[in-house]
């Protein structure tokens, strides 16, 4: 058979311009179970249901969200807080991965990388033992099919340094963001990259440190008293004020919570209510890579979730690097 398709069926036809460069299924659906906190994962969701390797360690954005509950209650969505210490920290385990990796290469190998060689993190440590809650699609009557990878293998680091047990075997670990390690520093089950990270820079320096006046004999200096006109000491005043204040940064010198396993970022609550056909909505955020926990109250029945995933050329989603 000869001929375009415009010939066939006619030239009442949208421009080539407008022709579907990449079929995407961007309404990702999860069954969830009620009273537990559940993790998803954006990037496994939509290599499952698309049939395409997404990459785990980029940002993904969600337009909105909605939820399919018949029952009075809440429902926390919590992300990685978008800031420049997630994005370091997941970087510099990156790269040491990357490095590790490097050295079962040549010459010592042909040169053995996966094919769908990816940095997969938790989100935390009770992600790690909860798991990826992962997508379904739909044939009527409320019947569903759970699509699952085929393989999303979250990434493990094996360390030179032993695990102290008399074995000499090598410690193998997971990596997570938020949260301490876990295990001990003989066994480690999984890091916290976060606080690995701060564990291993500098912290902001403390420009005045507790029992040190900043700028106090200057006060008494004569030049500085030439200006000084005032029976209430305004030089003076000034200047304590200039030594007191803001000299030290608007943030804790910490990290702000590389202890502690909560220290998600918020970004919606919705609630539903008892009644037939009963939807809850939430407005879009940013998921660094790509990584949400769901955390319900209230609620003790299953409910359905869905995220409607920002377009774009990232194989038919919108997605930026780390």
């Amino acid at each position: 058979m000869k001929g375009s398709f415009a010939q066939f069926m006619g030239a009442n036809l949208p421009a080539k311009k407008y022709s579907k460069k990449s079929p995407t299924v961007t309404r990702l659906s999860f069954e969830l179970g009620g009273g537990s906190t559940q993790f998803i994962d954006i990037g496994a969701a939509l290599s499952a249901v698309n049939r395409k390797a997404y990459r785990a360690g980029l940002y993904y954005y969600v337009n909105n969200i909605e939820i399919y509950n018949n029952e009075t209650g809440v429902v926390d969505f919590h992300t990685l807080p978008d800031t420049w210490v997630t994005k370091n920290a997941w970087n510099r385990g990156f790269k040491l991965w990357q490095k590790m990796n490097r050295l079962a290469g040549p010459p010592l190998t042909s040169g053995l990388k996966p094919k769908y060689h990816d940095f997969k993190v938790y989100m935390d440590d009770r992600h790690r033992q909860t798991g990826t809650k992962n997508p379904c699609l739909y044939g009527i009557n409320s019947d569903f099919d759970v699509q699952a990878c085929q393989e999303w293998a979250y990434s493990q680091f094996v360390s030179a340094d032993d695990d102290q047990d008399g074995t000499a075997n090598a410690d193998e670990f997971f990596v997570h963001m938020v949260g301490p390690h876990s295990g001990s520093s003989a066994n480690w089950t999984s890091v916290g990259l976060i606080q690995s990270y701060a564990d291993s820079r500098a912290t902001v320096p403390q420009f005045s440190p507790e029992g040190v006046q900043v700028g106090g004999p200057e006060q008494n200096d004569p030049l500085v008293n030439v200006f000084d006109m005032s029976s209430e000491e305004q030089i003076n005043d000034i200047i304590d004020n200039l030594a007191a204040d803001n000299d030290e940064p608007p943030y804790p010198a910490s990290y702000g919570g590389a202890d502690d396993a909560r220290n998600l970022c918020h970004v919606t609550r919705i609630g539903t209510e008892v009644g037939v056909g009963r939807i809850g909505r939430g407005s879009g955020f940013c998921a660094p890579f790509g990584l949400i926990c769901i955390d319900p109250h209230g609620i003790e029945t299953n409910f359905r979730v869905v995220l409607n995933i920002a377009v774009g050329t990232y194989h038919g989603v919108h997605a930026e690097r780390a």
